[in-house]
């Protein structure tokens, strides 16, 4: 599937970064890095703030399997494509994963290894499985 990827200026992406638009769309903004073996699945999209920084093997997935009818197989009930944004000077720790209908705030902080699958507000710093507020900047 089609789909946009910009990479917005100063950016670094390292290697074995897989970025995959999958019809939606990825944007990166400016002096952001993305480290290595990161994957962004931008399906519903995904909008990345300028001064962000995604540790290594961090996933963020903008879209989301349905599965509702046990009747039916889940291949065959379609997708979710809510997207995701992360606003500017964000920190999402290594291992994370941010998954489809997330917004976290600018200056938030995702602790290594968290899952995030509410919303995060501004400059507040989760973590866990699902991440949690633990703190804030």
């Amino acid at each position: 599937a089609g789909g946009k990827i910009k990479i917005g200026a100063r950016t670094f992406i390292d290697r074995g970064v897989i970025i995959r638009p999958l019809g939606g769309h990825v944007v990166v903004g400016d002096d952001c890095s993305v480290n290595a073996y990161c994957v962004l699945l931008g399906g519903g999209g995904i909008q990345i703030g300028d001064c962000t920084r995604i540790a290594a093997h961090s996933v963020i997935v903008a879209s989301n399997h349905n599965f509702s009818d046990p009747d039916k197989a889940i291949k065959d009930q379609g997708l979710t494509l809510k997207g995701v944004v992360i606003e500017r000077d964000v920190w999402i720790g290594a291992g994370a994963r941010v998954l489809d209908g997330v917004v976290v705030g600018t200056g938030g902080v995702i602790g290594a290894g968290s899952v995030v699958t509410r919303s995060v507000d501004p400059g507040k710093v989760v973590a866990g499985v699902p991440a949690k507020i633990i703190s804030e900047r």
